[in-house]
């Protein structure tokens, strides 16, 4: 929750991530700390001014946690990133990542969302909201980072069995 906490608050204040993945993702005595924003963007009128890093000659999104519009070249949205924490979260309540950590890409074209099962750590109230920021198909994926929060609500890390 507290991850989600703050992405929604890099969201809010217009700031794209660009690469959540666990490695980014660190638990330090005061709490969780996201950082590595090396690919990440101020969305269009955010800190005018400043560079912004330019794509189109690389391809750097860590492909199993990366959304599949990503490789296909669209610019990085917050939906993006929602995709990616939602990778993230459902590694950490099932043990496995959702997709066999196979880039997305593979993974829609092999239609492996149609195998997705809940966690058996998460909330069954949580499951629909965590399944819709799973989307393959960005049009899909229509959660932000705060509201798939408040889906999740205050009760999931209490019942994580570690």
């Amino acid at each position: 929750l507290p991850l989600l906490d703050a992405l929604a608050y890099t969201h809010a204040r217009g700031v794209l991530h660009g690469d959540m993945k666990p490695s980014n993702v660190m638990l330090s005595e005061e709490g969780v700390r996201l950082f590595d924003f090396g690919l990440g963007r101020a969305e269009e009128g955010v800190l005018p001014g400043l560079a912004h890093l330019s794509r189109d000659r690389f391809n750097a999104w860590t492909p199993g946690y990366a959304a599949p519009e990503l490789f296909e070249g669209q610019p990085l949205a917050a939906n993006a990133d929602v995709y990616g924490v939602a990778c993230v979260l459902y590694e950490l309540a099932s043990g496995k990542h959702p997709f066999r950590r196979l880039p997305s890409i593979q993974a829609r074209n092999e239609r492996l969302d149609r195998e997705l099962q809940a966690p058996r750590n998460l909330p069954g109230h949580g499951w629909a909201a965590l399944r819709t920021a799973l989307a393959l198909d960005a049009a899909e994926r229509t959660i932000t980072a705060a509201e798939l929060r408040d889906a999740l609500g205050g009760t999931w890390m209490q019942n994580m069995t570690w």
